[in-house]
């Protein structure tokens, strides 16, 4: 009786342990991957990226990067790929522009206008198409 007492006990603390070391586990912080393409659907190498909060009229917003917090807003541009990789700190909406500037193709500046929804251990990614049109507000 003694050693199936023992057992149990044994059992016992080994599933509490099994559980606290498995079920605590901290969440990863939200990532965001921004494809940037024109109106034929080929990448944009050399766009300007910018992360900002919705309100960023106002003095005091912040994006809260992984490794850092910059002020109202964080700038990037795209790789060959018209990719741009972000790493954030906490789950949160932001606005994003993008913008290129005129090329022998392109007589006038191209802009386009996202939004990132961003939630722990998930990688939010969204596709901005850049055209003449678009006016930022």
């Amino acid at each position: 009786m003694k050693r199936f007492i023992n057992i149990v006990i044994f059992a016992a603390i080994l599933a509490g342990v099994v559980f606290l070391t498995f079920s605590c586990q901290p969440e990863d912080p939200p990532k965001a991957t921004i494809f940037v393409i024109d109106e034929d659907n080929n990448p944009v190498e050399g766009a300007r990226v910018i992360v900002k909060a919705p309100n960023s009229d106002s003095s005091h917003t912040i994006v809260y990067l992984l490794n850092e917090a910059k002020p109202v807003a964080d700038t990037q541009w795209t790789d060959k790929e018209g990719k741009v990789l972000y790493d954030f700190k906490y789950e949160s909406i932001y606005k994003v522009e993008v913008t290129k500037g005129t090329d022998r193709d392109h007589p006038f500046e191209r802009r386009g206008i996202g939004i990132l929804i961003l939630e722990n251990d998930k990688n939010y990614e969204t596709t901005i198409e850049i055209n003449e049109q678009t006016v930022f507000n």
